[in-house]
């Protein structure tokens, strides 16, 4: 990539473009800090501003090729017995998030924790590594953390042929060692390496599958970061990003980490832990919430919530109480299509999704959908702090441009909105997202840590429309 764009505007249509170019003494900088949280520096990058004026219409007669899925996963057995949890992380979890760790460890028995760590999704050891050493930081026994030799593909940096492990999945021997564990964790990378070591090549479950379905029945705690959360759904969410999916639909190819990023969706099956709904993770940063409407909407039960997990933050799932509750630094955003109306002939036109966005201290519960907000936090309904006229969020130089705080400042605590837009395009096709004020809406607030602005937000309205984009 030699240079990117974006794009400034007011409601009328008068803006700006915005060129970043590579230049020769552009250089960018990157290493992991707090365990893997991904942190650059950058040098140099050319800004070029030109004025610019947009127009956009309705799409009446769209030109993009939209494919509906022929992804088909049969469904994961419903058990209703199910004595474990679940702790799924969106990706990028830091050493330092002690909420997380700590909430894992309990879940796991404590510090006399028995814990298994699943490398398969990684090409090399250091996520594993790093993993264990931050559990014996957090206190658990070193003695009592091992690695798993489960992959299907060998790792980087080792003596070892780790693809030799393929078989591994059908050993009686860890099996048995699997059945010994307490909790299981599965590191990030890409979710079907995951997938590809714990089943056969029939797609039926491995011994070693089967294995980790009886500790988690019987009381084990099952976590995962990242392609770790991607698996826990029945339906696998594995490549594409937003305006992908909503443009193009889904596709049945996939060319490993590369399509992770962008294009259609792509979609495999998960190992069907998480019984009730879809996940998707790395949420906030990657602004995934246009691929999970289009995957709950053609591949989703519509009486379930389907859940996009921020990053550094985790939803605890209790099986007993059927509920979720939200653990970390960032929050979930919870889609309800349950009174979605959609144009069928017209692909990715739709109206009346419910969009709530929930923090540490909120919790959901997973069959009635009902929300019971942090009690610390006071209503905004009523009792706005803002009152003032905003303008489309349009990307960098907009302010709130996570979809969370954009719903809360510009919306749910904006006395003088009722609705907000933003829109996506690429050249002169795009989508239109209008988020609106329902009877149900409301928002939350109170301050956390210090002085920062935590806000919940319970079911905002959105309507997306495809759109002609026209730029001069």
């Amino acid at each position: 990539m030699k240079s990117a764009k974006s794009y400034v505007y007011d409601s009328k249509g008068s803006g700006y473009e915005i060129v970043f170019q590579k230049d020769n003494d552009t250089n960018g900088y990157w290493r992991y800090t707090d365990g893997q949280k991904d942190d650059y520096s950058i040098v140099n990058v050319r800004m070029d501003i030109t004025p610019k004026t947009f127009k956009f219409q309705p799409d009446r007669k769209t030109s993009l090729t939209y494919k509906k899925p022929t992804f088909s996963s049969s469904e994961s057995p419903a058990y209703d017995s199910i004595k474990g949890n679940l702790l799924i992380a969106g990706g990028a979890l830091g050493s330092s998030n002690s909420s997380v760790y700590n909430k894992f460890i309990n879940l796991a028995g404590g510090k006399q924790a028995k814990i298994g760590i699943v490398p398969a999704a990684s090409t090399k050891f250091d996520s594993s590594n790093q993993f264990k050493s931050d559990l014996i930081k957090y206190g658990v026994k070193a003695e009592n953390i091992e690695i798993l030799p489960i992959s299907n593909h060998d790792f980087k940096g080792t003596s070892e042929n780790e693809s030799t492990w393929k078989t591994n999945m059908n050993s009686d021997k860890l099996a048995q060692k699997v059945k010994g564990l307490t909790g299981i964790w599965f590191v990030g990378g890409d979710q079907t390496l995951i997938t590809g070591s714990l089943r056969n090549e029939n797609g039926s479950d491995s011994k070693v599958l089967q294995a980790i379905w009886h500790t988690y029945k019987n009381g084990a705690v099952l976590g995962g970061t990242s392609a770790g959360a991607a698996i826990m759904s029945n339906t696998m969410l594995a490549g594409g990003d937003s305006y992908g999916a909503l443009s193009y639909g889904f596709t049945n190819t996939y060319d490993d980490m590369t399509q992770q990023e962008g294009g259609p969706a792509y979609l495999e099956k998960g190992l069907g832990f998480f019984q009730y709904g879809l996940v998707d993770q790395h949420f906030d940063n990657k602004a995934r919430l246009g691929r999970l409407i289009a995957t709950a909407y053609e591949k989703g039960n519509k009486n379930q919530l389907s859940y996009g997990i921020d990053e550094d933050t985790a939803m605890v799932v209790n099986n007993k109480e059927k509920q979720i509750e939200v653990v970390g630094r960032g929050g979930i955003t919870l889609v309800d299509l349950a009174k979605v109306q959609a144009n069928d002939k017209f692909p990715s036109d739709y109206k009346n999704i419910l969009i709530s966005c929930i923090t540490p201290g909120d919790k959901v519960n997973l069959t009635t959908k009902e929300i019971v907000i942090n009690p610390a936090k006071t209503s905004t309904r009523k009792n706005e702090y803002y009152s003032e006229k905003v303008g489309p969020n349009t990307g960098l130089f907009s302010p709130h441009g996570v979809l969370s705080k954009f719903l809360a400042y510009d919306l749910v605590d904006n006395a003088q909105s009722k609705e907000i837009k933003s829109y996506a395009f690429n050249q002169n096709k795009g989508f239109e997202l209008t988020f609106r004020k329902s009877a149900e809406s409301n928002g939350y607030w109170a301050y956390t840590d210090g002085q920062k602005d935590d806000y919940s937000i319970v079911k905002v309205a959105l309507d997306i429309k495809p759109i002609d984009v026209d730029i001069r």
